[in-house]
């Protein structure tokens, strides 16, 4: 039936397959991949957009197509369901969300709004009792070079409030040269199983020159796939520090881990940088890539996202651990003097240098061995002990140089007493072990 798609995907396979990869370097690329992985905390979480070296993208472009070949179900969706190839972009890199579609549990919605030549669409959705992955599109009838969404709201259309638990935007439109489409996806979560299946969406559109408010209303007609839960109540130790695994619910969308650190650790504990799931074949599911990979309960309780297994049903699967970001205690807070432009307190090893003060901005220069592109701090004092508000930072990380360029908005920089307390929530700093958590 899908003869022409089967030999057009073949053809493709082989041209990937005949990359000239070097061997060497595959570990570095997957690496420095995971290590783009930022944790959002205390904030509204956003989709991040990544740029992967040519042997990752090779690797991933090579697995999608060998996918497509393999289900006929799959290539189906691609031939048959108009624009589902862009769906498809967007999620390659989500082996969790890509099942979803194998199995036939994307849902086709093609809801549009048009407004001064200006068209929103929601294509479809992949949705569970947690979330709700919705797959949009923008058409303008003239070139864009910026197109961004804001103001982006989820509500139910019986009035019962959605107890939204976090949002992963989309990544906007920028091209020198303009497009007329640009297509992306929203991801909303909840903190009680959703239930409503009606929903109406507000989002706003803005250009260069333009700006448009839409609403659209949309139904879901498949059944919500219930979560699976597996009770773990697994203490391991690394380094000394000791971590508990509670449980691990499964949906369709993704797999959340619920971990606590032991108070009496020495060291507080970041991001767990390599977790992923294992079957007994070996077959992996990994950290979320775009979107939220945690929920911060407390320093010491965190919700871990994986990419999710939920289409398979191993004999065995396991957690498997081996590197987790974590430094002293004593070490977790950096102190610089704004006025001075000194570095009074950081952890050891002097990876930070170079304080600057431009406008309400500051700066710090992360020396690291390997790229290193994470957000590094969470909460701000003054030198009352007084919290500061601070909503945006950023992170330019120079490879070559190995030199990552922090920085951090604080309002009104100027008047605020010294001196300023940063408290980290990453840094380059790592416990190694080897675990391995008995799921099934």
């Amino acid at each position: 039936m899908y003869e022409k798609e089967e030999e057009q995907l073949k053809d493709y396979k082989n041209m990937y397959e005949n990359i000239k990869i070097p061997l060497e370097s595959i570990d570095d690329a997957i690496l420095a991949g995971f290590q783009k992985a930022k944790l959002e905390k205390k904030r509204k979480p956003r989709r991040q957009k990544w740029v992967f070296s040519l042997v990752t993208a090779a690797l991933i472009l090579v697995g999608f197509f060998t996918s497509i070949r393999l289900s006929p179900a799959f290539a189906g969706y691609i031939t048959v369901i108009p624009g589902m190839e862009k769906v498809v972009e967007l999620i390659r890199y989500d082996k969790g969300k890509m099942m979803a579609i194998e199995n036939d549990y994307y849902e086709k919605i093609d809801v549009s709004k048009e407004k001064n030549g200006l068209k929103f669409t929601i294509d479809g959705a992949i949705a569970d009792e947690n979330g709700l992955a919705l797959f949009y599109t923008i058409k303008s009838k003239e070139k864009q070079t910026v197109l961004e969404t804001e103001g982006v709201q989820l509500s139910s259309q019986d009035g019962k409030s959605l107890n939204l638990s976090g949002i992963s935007m989309g990544s906007p439109l920028n091209s020198e040269k303009g497009e007329l489409t640009h297509s992306d996806m929203f991801e909303f979560y909840v903190q009680s199983p959703l239930e409503s299946k009606k929903f109406e969406l507000k989002v706003r559109v803005k250009g260069k020159k333009l700006q448009e408010d839409f609403k659209l209303k949309f139904e879901l007609k498949k059944d919500l796939q219930k979560k699976k839960t597996y009770a773990l109540n697994k203490t391991v130790t690394i380094d000394g520090q000791k971590i508990y695994f509670l449980k691990a619910d499964i949906y369709p969308l993704r797999v959340a881990v619920h971990v606590k650190m032991d108070p009496n650790n020495t060291k507080r504990i970041f991001s767990f940088d390599d977790l992923r799931l294992v079957d007994e074949n070996g077959e992996t599911w990994n950290k979320i890539q775009n979107g939220v990979i945690a929920s911060i309960i407390s320093p010491d309780e965190y919700i871990l996202y994986l990419q999710s297994n939920y289409f398979r049903n191993p004999k065995e699967l396991y957690l498997v651990l081996n590197k987790i970001q974590a430094i002293d205690k004593d070490e977790v807070n950096v102190v610089v003097d704004t006025e001075k432009l000194q570095i009074l307190k950081q952890p050891n090893g002097g990876h930070l240098s170079n304080l600057r003060i431009v406008g309400n901005n500051l700066y710090l220069s992360l020396r690291t061995k390997k790229e290193f592109n994470y957000f590094l701090f969470i909460n701000i004092k003054d030198g009352d002990g007084k919290k500061i508000e601070s909503n945006m930072s950023s992170v330019n990380g120079n490879g070559e140089k190995g030199i990552t360029e922090i920085g951090v908005n604080i309002p009104n920089l100027k008047n605020q007493t010294n001196p300023i307390s940063l408290e980290l929530s990453n840094f380059p700093s790592w416990i190694i072990g080897n675990e391995k958590i008995k799921i099934k």
